[in-house]
C-alpha cells in the first residue's frame, strides 16, 4: 500500500476489498447478468434495466440516513450490514423466477450499494485516519476498487459459462459474505472521535449548494459519456473491437488519475487542483465531438478517463477540507441523494434525447456544457471554500 501507517493498514484492506467486491459483483456484473436473466426467462431489456434503475435511486433515497447513521455509531455495524444485504439479494437473484422477485431482490441490493460504496468507506476513513494518511489510505483504496470492472467483467462472465446463472449469483454473493466477516472483524468499534458524537445537525450552506451541483454535473457527464460511447462508435463505422477497446481506455486511464493526484494535491491545494481537473474534464468533452478522428478519440478518452478518476478524490477531499469530520457522514450522504438520483435518470434522459434527435451530437454538445458548467460553478464559489 502507499505508505498507510502500519496500524492502519488492515482497515485500509478490508475497506479496499469491500467496494472491489461490491463494485464488482452489484455494480459491474449487473449488465452481464440482466443479459443472463433475459435468456433464462425471456425478459424484456426495459424490464430488466427498470430493475436496476430502482435499485440506484433506493441508493440515493437511503443515503442520507445512511450518512447521519455513519457520524453517530462509525462503521462497525453498518458496513458488514451492507455487505450482508449484497450477498442476500445476490442469494434472492439466485432464487428468483419471476420478474416481481428479480425486482424486489435488485430493491435490496440497491440498499447494500448505499452500504458499501465509495460514500461510506469514505466516511469511515475519515474518521479512523488522520491528515495526510487519510489522503493516502482513500487512494489506496479507489486504486485498488478501481481494478472491479477489470476483475469482475471477466470472472462474471467466466461462471456464467461455466457454471450457470445461479452459480454465479451464489459465488458473488458469498465473495461479499467474506467481506462482511472480515469487515467485522477489522473496522473499530465506534465513530473514532468524540467530535462525531457532538457534532451539531448539519445544515446546507452556499459552498455545499455548490459542490453538490458540481458533482451532479459531473456525474452527468461521466454516465452520459460512458453510455453512449460504444453505440456512438459503432454508428461511425469504427470496428466492435475497437469500440470496445477505446471504452476499455475510460476505466484503465482512472487509476493513473488518481495515482498523480496526490502528488499534485500537495503542490497546487486542493480547490485549484480542483479546477484544473474540472477544466479538462470540459475540454475532453467538448473534443468528444471529434471523434471520427481516431488519434482525438483514444486521447480524448484517456483524459477523460484520468479526470472521471480524480475525481473520486476530488469529492473526498473537497469535503474534508470544507467539513467538520463530524458531519462528514451527513454531508455526503446528502450530497450521494442528489449525485445518485443524477446517476439513476441520466440513462433515461440521452435515451430520450436521441429519440427526439435521431442522433447523438445533442447529447454531446449538453454534455460539453454539463462539464463547462460544472467548472463556472467551482470557480465562482472559490473563495468560499476552505
Amino acid at each position: 500500500m502507499l505508505e498507510v501507517p502500519a496500524g492502519q493498514r488492515s482497515l485500509v484492506g478490508a475497506l479496499a476489498l469491500l467496494n472491489t467486491v461490491a463494485y464488482g459483483a452489484l455494480y459491474y456484473a449487473q449488465p452481464l447478468l440482466a443479459v443472463a436473466f433475459e435468456g433464462a426467462y425471456g425478459w424484456s431489456r426495459t424490464a430488466t434495466s427498470l430493475a436496476f434503475t430502482l435499485a440506484l435511486l433506493v441508493t440515493a433515497f437511503v443515503a442520507p440516513a445512511i450518512g447521519r447513521r455513519l457520524d453517530a455509531q462509525g462503521g462497525r455495524t453498518l458496513l458488514p450490514l451492507g455487505a450482508l444485504l449484497g450477498a442476500g439479494a445476490l442469494f434472492a437473484l439466485a432464487g428468483s423466477t419471476t420478474l416481481a422477485g428479480f425486482t424486489a431482490a435488485w430493491l435490496l441490493a440497491g440498499q447494500a450499494m448505499g452500504l458499501t460504496f465509495y460514500e461510506a468507506t469514505f466516511t469511515v476513513l475519515g474518521q479512523q485516519v488522520k491528515g495526510p494518511a487519510r489522503t493516502r489510505a482513500t487512494l489506496t483504496v479507489t486504486l485498488i476498487a478501481g481494478l472491479a470492472s477489470t476483475i469482475f467483467v471477466p470472472l462474471t462472465t467466466a461462471l456464467l459459462q461455466g457454471g450457470g446463472l445461479r452459480e454465479t449469483l451464489l459465488a458473488l454473493g458469498s465473495l461479499l459474505l467474506i467481506c462482511g466477516v472480515v469487515l467485522w472483524r477489522v473496522v473499530p468499534r465506534g465513530a473514532g472521535h468524540a467530535a462525531v458524537r457532538t457534532a451539531a445537525p448539519f445544515e446546507a450552506d452556499g459552498p455545499f449548494r455548490a459542490l453538490t451541483q458540481v458533482f451532479t454535473l459531473t456525474r452527468i457527464v461521466m454516465v452520459g459519456v460512458g453510455l453512449q460511447l460504444v453505440p456512438l462508435l459503432l454508428c461511425a463505422w469504427y470496428t466492435p473491437a475497437f469500440a470496445a477497446g477505446v471504452a476499455g481506455l475510460l476505466g484503465l486511464s482512472s487509476l493513473p488519475g488518481r495515482a498523480l493526484f496526490v502528488p499534485l494535491l500537495g503542490r497546487l491545494g486542493v480547490t485549484r487542483l480542483s479546477l484544473w481537473v474540472l477544466g479538462l474534464l470540459g475540454v475532453g468533452t467538448a473534443l468528444l465531438g471529434f471523434y471520427r478522428v481516431p488519434v482525438v478519440l483514444v486521447g480524448v478518452m484517456v483524459l477523460l478517463g484520468m479526470m472521471n478518476g480524480a475525481l473520486t478524490l476530488v469529492r473526498a477531499e473537497l469535503l474534508v477540507a470544507q467539513y467538520r469530520p463530524g458531519q462528514f457522514g451527513a454531508v455526503n450522504g446528502r450530497m450521494s441523494a442528489f449525485v445518485n438520483l443524477a446517476q439513476a435518470v441520466t440513462p433515461l434522459g440521452m435515451g430520450w434525447l436521441y429519440a427526439r434527435t435521431g442522433g447523438y451530437q445533442a447529447s454531446l454538445a449538453l454534455l460539453a456544457v454539463l462539464a463547462v458548467w460544472a467548472f463556472v460553478t467551482l470557480f465562482r464559489v472559490r473563495r468560499q471554500l476552505n
